[in-house]
């Protein structure tokens, strides 16, 4: 029977359960030692890993052995109890040390020359003290499961674990200095067995465990991804680690400079898909697939489109059209080179994100104003531009917004293109002129050296009061004068006079951003 139980001690210890931490506190006289109650229960009676082996619940055995390590590495053997349930007893005086300390307690035991025990220590419930007059024993309940695999990768594995939203994500346990984090690395070659914690869960609602997203990579390259159900003391084995392997066909695109020489390197996924994992793509880029490292063989779209997020599109090998991209952030691409489908998944959604809008001002406009609108939408009002630069804030690369540049007085209107890298605005002091040019000799003769513009129901604050604008002279019978650029594109009524009794006939024109001559012919003047 004693040799029974050693073996499921044995065996519980291959499983990964070789420590609990506890913060302890021993109220005993120091001269005699110490003694503790405790037991150490699974939550289910026995499990099968995947390999239809057993996870035995825990069973202690006279003589069978906890050693306690306190923070500065003196450690000293409890044996338990031949005559007392549950009680642990060290017979070495020095041990009262640990009084008041917060301890690790490790299962002693024969460790078999496959298993590393300094990998995976169990975290178990906290408690406040080890009292060894209790009649109620410590309970420490191990929640942890385990994963078991072969690491044959050149430049090791990274394991990822993955709860859904509703669950915390429990951490791996990755050595004896407790680092946690739900990416186990390991450079390790060889049989590794690592623990990590299974949060609580309903298990009504969740009967055969939590489900949880499960992969492994070498050199940012996904190997392998599956969904499992994880439970408390479960062993999943992940088999034996590889290196992925490259496939001949790339990915190029305007986030690399579409260069095809060295097209961004896919691996070998699952069921047939090739993959290149973590590529940064913005709404501003395109991107296709080459075979090679040349444009000979290339897949695209079969017509020009947006590729929209976790969805799958068949594209031609045809040297097919560009495929653009829907979101800002980071992505895994995949192509399948049989069925020729792709898709792409988002890993890092970049939602908000600041760029910076330069102006170039050119007019020297001091104080400067800036109102951008995407769509019909404010972004923002009338803001004081500081430094010729302002910085937006959003979901605005790859779009088109509207602004509108202002001095208090002047305003310049247009769209601009913001990219990851933001974007710049032309602001130059824009000069609209209409010129009026006398092409009759009789006018020439007769009108004299002065020209006044007075114009009528132009919609703006352009001066439309009697007897008008004097405009300037340009030699050669030519006259000027410049317009408001919010005149730009509208029809203006006008007529011309020298002040002394000559006029033109009323007449219209439509001014254009380049500006506009009209000749005598044309408006009226004989």
């Amino acid at each position: 029977m004693k040799k029974f139980f050693s073996l499921m001690l044995v065996a519980l210890v291959m499983l990964g359960v070789t420590a609990c931490e506890q913060n302890v506190t021993i109220d005993t006289p120091k001269s005699e030692g110490l003694s503790f109650y405790a037991e150490i229960a699974m939550t289910r009676a026995s499990i099968n890993d995947e390999d239809g082996d057993k996870i035995w619940n825990t069973t202690w055995e006279s003589n069978d052995t906890l050693r306690v390590t306190d923070a500065e590495n003196n450690s000293f053997d409890f044996v338990y109890s031949t005559t007392e349930l549950n009680k642990f007893t060290c017979e070495n005086p020095e041990a009262s040390i640990l009084v008041g300390k917060s301890v690790t307690i490790k299962l002693v035991n024969e460790i078999p020359v496959s298993y590393n025990r300094e990998k995976g220590l169990v975290i178990c419930e906290q408690v406040d003290s080890f009292n060894p007059n209790s009649e109620e024993p410590i309970v420490l309940n191990p929640k942890n499961s385990f994963l078991r695999f072969t690491n044959n990768c050149y430049n090791g594995a990274d394991i990822t674990l993955t709860y859904p939203e509703n669950f915390n994500c429990a951490p791996f346990v990755v050595d004896t200095n407790n680092t946690t984090s739900n990416t186990f690395s390991t450079s390790d070659s060889g049989d590794i067995l690592v623990s990590f914690l299974v949060p609580e869960y309903d298990e009504i609602e969740y009967e055969n465990g939590v489900p949880a997203t499960l992969s492994y990579s070498t050199n940012g390259h996904i190997c392998k991804e599956k969904v499992l159900k994880i439970r408390a003391g479960k062993i999943y084995n992940l088999g034996t680690l590889t290196e992925p392997v490259k496939s001949d066909i790339g990915v190029v695109g305007s986030f690399q400079g579409w260069d095809v020489a060295n097209p961004v390197a896919m691996y070998e996924s699952n069921d047939g898909w090739i993959v290149a994992t973590n590529i940064e793509l913005y709404k501003t880029d395109e991107f296709k697939f080459v075979k090679g490292n040349t444009w000979n063989e290339s897949y695209g779209g079969s017509s020009a489109f947006i590729a929209e997020v976790n969805t799958e599109y068949t594209l031609t090998s045809d040297n097919g059209n560009n495929i653009k991209v829907a979101k800002n952030g980071k992505f895994d691409i995949y192509f399948n080179p049989v069925t020729l489908d792709f898709k792409y998944e988002c890993v890092e959604e970049y939602a908000d994100l600041t760029v910076d809008i330069t102006i170039d001002n050119k007019a020297n406009w001091s104080p400067l104003y800036i109102t951008l609108k995407s769509g019909d939408i404010v972004i923002v009002d009338k803001a004081t531009v500081t430094d010729n630069k302002y910085t937006v804030s959003g979901d605005y690369i790859g779009e088109s917004l509207s602004y509108t540049l202002s001095n208090g007085s002047k305003t310049v209107e247009g769209n601009v293109s913001i990219t990851k890298d933001g974007a710049t605005i032309n602001l130059e002091e824009t000069i609209i002129k209409l010129t009026v040019q006398l092409d009759t000799d009789n006018a020439k003769q007769w009108w004299g050296n002065t020209m006044k513009i007075h114009v009528w129901e132009t919609g703006t604050s352009f001066d439309t009061s009697w007897p008008g604008n004097v405009m300037t002279s340009e030699g050669n019978y030519t006259w000027s004068i410049v317009v408001p650029s919010e005149l730009v594109g509208k029809t203006i009524k006008y007529l011309v006079h020298n002040g002394n009794g000559w006029q033109s006939n009323d007449s219209t024109v439509t001014i254009s951003a380049e500006g506009n001559t009209v000749t005598g012919s044309s408006i009226g003047i004989n």
